[in-house]
C-alpha cells in the first residue's frame, strides 16, 4: 500500500491513478455496496479529504475505474475503426482476438462478476459499466462496419443489431460458462481459433445478395 507521504510526493495525475487503482481493488474484494469512501481513503492511508478532491462521489470514482479498464479493450478498436484495411474479416480477427484477451483478464472477470451480482440494487453501477465499455465498442464496431457497407462490401439495414451479434459470437458459450466458473479460460491458441471461427461465419453472413 502507498503511504500518505508517499502518495503526496505523487504527481496529480499519478494520485489519480493510483486512486482508481486501489478503488478497483476495494469493490472487487467487498462490493460496491459494502465498499465506501472511508474504506477506500483507509486502503490508500490519506484522509477523504484528499480522495473527494478527486473524486465527489463513489458513483464517479466507480465510473473512474470503469472507464480505465474498459479503456483497454476500446483503444484498439478505435485503431480499427480508422485502418484503411480492405479486408473485414482480417479486421475483425486481429480486434477480435485482443476483445477475447482483455475479458477473459482476471480484472474483467471481477467487473463482471461486480455487475451481476449489485447491478440490480444499484442500476448507477450498469449505466456507467455501459457508457465506459460496451456502449462505445459497439458504436466503434458499427462505424466500422458502416465503411464496408458504404463501399459496398458487406449489405445489412441494421449495423448496430450486426455489431452486438458479432461481440455475442466472439464471447459465446464459452465465456458465459467461464464467469460461472465452469471452465478455465481459453489460451492463446484457441482464443485465435473461436475469433477466426466468428470472423468467417459473420462476414460471410453479411456478404451482398443478389438482387
Amino acid at each position: 500500500m502507498v503511504t500518505k507521504c508517499r502518495l503526496a510526493r505523487s504527481s496529480p495525475d499519478e494520485r489519480r491513478d493510483h486512486i482508481i487503482a486501489v478503488a478497483a481493488v476495494a469493490f472487487a474484494d467487498e462490493g460496491y455496496g459494502a465498499t465506501s469512501m472511508s474504506t477506500i481513503a483507509a486502503r490508500l492511508g490519506g484522509s477523504k479529504a484528499t480522495l473527494y478532491k478527486y473524486f465527489p462521489s463513489k458513483e464517479g470514482l466507480f465510473e473512474a475505474v470503469m472507464q480505465q479498464r474498459c479503456e483497454r479493450v476500446l483503444a484498439p478498436l478505435r485503431d480499427l475503426r480508422s485502418s484503411a484495411g480492405t479486408d473485414l474479416e482480417s479486421l475483425l480477427v486481429e480486434f477480435g482476438v485482443h476483445f477475447l484477451t482483455k475479458i477473459y483478464e482476471p480484472g474483467a472477470l471481477d467487473v463482471h462478476r461486480l455487475i451481476q451480482s449489485e447491478g440490480g440494487r444499484f442500476p448507477e453501477l450498469a449505466e456507467a459499466f455501459f457508457r465506459a465499455g460496451p456502449n462505445n465498442v459497439l458504436d466503434e464496431l458499427r462505424a466500422t462496419l458502416e465503411r464496408f457497407a458504404q463501399g459496398g462490401q458487406i449489405g445489412c439495414d441494421d449495423l448496430t443489431l450486426a455489431a452486438g451479434q458479432f461481440l455475442g459470437m466472439l464471447r459465446g458459450d464459452r465465456h458465459w460458462r467461464f464467469t460461472a466458473g465452469l471452465l478455465p479460460a481459453p489460451d492463446a491458441d484457441e482464443i485465435a481459433r473461436e475469433v477466426r471461427h466468428a470472423a468467417r461465419i459473420f462476414v460471410a453472413g453479411l456478404a451482398p445478395r443478389p438482387a
